[in-house]
């Protein structure tokens, strides 16, 4: 790990505003790089659905959720607060984690990760870096003692999303999570078989892909791979018999979904409503969380993603049931304002945050952080 570790939290949030202020002409018009990353149109316009109202849902439920203080208890200097927890055989020193996005030009036109000399074809941006970028997410994970999730995406004559990943990934020794789109069948093998020769720990799905704007109902490809279809629990299962290694299927939102995850053999769950991106007018991942703990218990590992910025938000997912949680936007905003150290330093904070909730709530590891640690207010 790196000396980020070590710097006090003052320090990492006054680097954290100094990156965001390099990252806002980077990240320049769809995303303002604001202070708190809330997702409220008309401002922040990264959400493609046409509404948006999905990936505002994420946070303001998230904001009816209150942490119990109670620092009666006998404790010490702080260093006995221990957030660490094991990810697939992998020791991480918090259970946070970067969501996997790709095509850093696609969200941020004017971004900093771009191939020289490359000129777009049919109109569309294909000098995007993404080597550049998921290097910048897997080094400044893995410098937090976190792991780094990269994504998949169709691909243009010029740019291979996928190969970009894989190639971070085995640069830091298989410590990453390549999320592969549910493509065809044999697609989607051969993606899995390159992912599990990479070294990677796991290997994950988003399977609500297929309510993306370029991926729904009648979207019709101009490149390779291909389209993307829903899978059901049986072929899921048969397309992952081909390697050994632990898979997650992102994109679970209900009860149900979980129990056909665990059928399909899946070892780990991320409820994900895709930033809102898939299906507008969804409910928020944090509303879903604890009935689909209910639902399958301790059977598969459940990880969260949508709308989560903080430390304390962390530990509000932890105390309803999630094992971790993936926060997107604000880590890309990172890798554009200073690259690796960027992550880092943001990732660090959240750790920090997590760390400090525990702290002021009585909980000395992950396992103390029970529900009767937080209260939900309003509505929720």
């Amino acid at each position: 790990m790196s000396d980020v570790t070590q710097l006090m939290y003052m320090e990492l949030r006054r680097e954290w505003n100094r990156i965001l202020d390099e990252a806002r002409p980077r990240v320049a018009p769809r995303c303002k790089a604001c202070r708190e990353c809330d997702s409220r149109r008309p401002r922040c316009m990264f959400v493609s659905s046409e509404r948006g109202k999905s990936g505002e849902r994420n946070y303001e439920k998230l904001q009816q959720i209150h942490l119990a203080a109670d620092t009666i208890y006998e404790g010490g200097n702080g260093d006995e607060i221990d957030a660490s927890c094991m990810f697939f055989g992998e020791k991480m020193s918090a259970p946070v984690f970067n969501a996997p996005i790709a095509w850093i030009k696609n969200a941020f036109p004017a971004s900093h990760f771009k191939k020289e000399g490359v000129e777009a074809v049919d109109g569309r941006a294909t000098d995007s870096d993404d080597y550049g970028y998921t290097k910048a997410l897997i080094k400044g994970c893995a410098d937090v003692g976190s792991i780094g999730w990269v994504a998949d995406s169709k691909h243009h004559p010029l740019v291979h999303f996928f190969a970009d990943g894989l190639q971070a990934i085995r640069e830091q020794n298989g410590r990453g999570v390549p999320t592969i789109k549910s493509w065809e069948k044999e697609e989607m093998i051969e993606r899995i078989q390159r992912a599990d020769a990479a070294g990677a720990v796991a290997i994950a799905t988003d399977i609500d892909c297929v309510g993306l704007g370029d991926m729904s109902i009648n979207a019709k490809y101009d490149s390779l791979p291909g389209v993307v279809t829903p899978k059901s629990a049986a072929q899921l299962k048969e397309i992952f018999s081909v390697t050994k290694r632990p898979y997650i299927l992102k994109g679970i939102m209900t009860p149900q979904g979980a129990v056909k995850a665990c059928e399909a053999g899946a070892s780990a769950i991320v409820i994900s409503n895709h930033a809102g991106n898939s299906l507008d007018q969804s409910l928020a991942t944090i509303e879903v969380l604890e009935d689909i703990k209910r639902a399958v218990g301790d059977e598969i590992k459940i990880y969260i993603d949508g709308g989560f910025r903080h430390g304390e938000d962390v530990f509000k997912a932890i105390a309803m049931g999630a094992d971790g949680v993936l926060i997107g936007r604000p880590v890309m905003v990172a890798a554009e304002g200073a690259e690796a150290y960027g992550v880092s330093i943001y990732l660090q904070k959240v750790i920090w945050e997590l760390k400090n909730a525990m702290r002021m709530t009585g909980c000395r590891t992950l396992k103390d952080i029970t529900r009767d640690k937080i209260y939900i207010s309003k509505e929720f």
